[in-house]
């Protein structure tokens, strides 16, 4: 009898060591430590998802108003995007390893030396006014997740780790056309910069490997078409993902030249 005595007190003075709640594990887990990445995602509004609706979004997507709207974000970054004689280029990028390949050539145009007398170069992409700084409604796409919602597991939506039930249920059709529609706005930004600066933009273009049903040849390529046609854009595809912007023959002129697209 003391023996079993005796281990009961040690099992009693191991659950108050360890604070009880390891006792019967429901309670201990219910008092895991947090990590600081878990902190900084529950407690940053920045990772809190917005779970906006997807048909409103489309909407305000879809309406050529928002390109304007991209546009005065845009020169909130930058200024120079709206002065008369800025060479502005715009940059595009779809498909596998071609993301890095668009960052290198904005970071080149917007790094490289200014000299005198000569226009300013900037260039500018569908995320922001630099490769660092984005606009604010790019920010706001990215906490909407919609690609995240559009692929729920078991009617939960993953996002940094933590599953949601999402209020407003995004088809992967939807996710789609708010991205496109939001692209080609960006892309519609050219005519805006086109009148303010009095030149064409150039749009430098890295997309082999892109996929005829993905943004850039559903959504952006037919409005760069249109573009060319009105004398805004003057449009570049590259032969390789080392394409720089500074040597022609990295590059293809023009949309009736764009690459095949893959299968």
């Amino acid at each position: 009898m003391k023996k079993a005595i005796s281990v009961f007190v040690l099992v009693l003075a191991l659950c108050v060591l360890f604070a009880f709640p390891g006792c019967g594990g429901t309670a201990g887990e219910k008092a895991k430590p947090v990590s600081s990445a878990e902190k900084e995602v529950l407690n940053d509004p920045r990772y809190k998802p917005d779970f906006s609706e997807p048909v409103e979004e489309l909407k305000e997507t879809s309406d050529r108003a928002f390109a304007k709207q991209l546009y005065q974000e845009a020169l909130a970054y930058e200024p120079l995007l709206g002065q008369a004689g800025t060479q502005v280029n715009m940059g595009y990028y779809s498909a596998r390893g071609n993301h890095g390949s668009l960052v290198r050539l904005i970071d080149a145009i917007n790094e490289q030396p200014q000299s005198d007398g000569a226009p300013p170069q900037k260039a500018i992409w569908d995320e922001g006014a630099t490769s660092s700084y984005q606009y604010p409604s790019f920010d706001e796409m990215l906490r909407e997740h919609w690609y995240e919602r559009a692929n729920p597991v078991d009617g939960k939506v993953a996002i940094f780790g933590v599953k949601y039930t999402d209020p407003h249920p995004v088809t992967m059709q939807q996710a789609d056309d708010i991205w496109g529609e939001y692209s080609q706005r960006y892309t519609d930004m050219a005519a805006l910069i086109r009148q303010a600066t009095g030149k064409p933009v150039k749009a430098w273009c890295f997309v082999q490997g892109a996929k005829a049903n993905r943004v850039f040849y559903k959504y952006e390529l037919p409005e760069l078409r249109a573009l060319e046609q009105s004398g805004s854009v003057q449009v570049y595809f590259a032969r390789t993902q080392d394409a720089c912007e500074s040597n022609p023959s990295d590059w293809i002129e023009g949309t009736a030249n764009a690459p095949v697209p893959a299968q």
